[in-house]
């Protein structure tokens, strides 16, 4: 599984607006706060939205922790989406 850290999250993100970042957490989580490029799809509902996901691009997949996001990225390289798991989510986020 690819891994990025935040620190270079944040540096792509001041780079270029392109970048595909998928937040994972359930909705109240992603309300309570959240990095503003990011798009909520919660965990729970990814299996409805896999047909959104376009396999010529790259996704950075964020959670809380990263766990939540790992599964995230297991499940959708199972369909050939490329993605890349955010190492310690959004806890290491906050800390910037």
């Amino acid at each position: 599984m690819n891994t990025i850290t935040v620190n270079s999250l944040k540096q792509l993100l001041e780079q270029s607006a392109e970048i595909k970042l998928i937040d994972v957490r359930e909705i109240e989580e992603f309300e309570a706060g959240h990095i503003n490029e990011a798009i909520n799809i919660p965990l729970s509902e990814l299996d409805q939205h896999v047909d959104k996901f376009n396999k010529e691009d790259d996704y950075i997949i964020i959670c809380r922790s990263g766990n939540r996001s790992g599964m995230a990225c297991d499940y959708l390289q199972q369909f050939d989406i490329k993605t890349t798991n955010v190492q310690g989510g959004m806890i290491e986020w906050t800390r910037l």
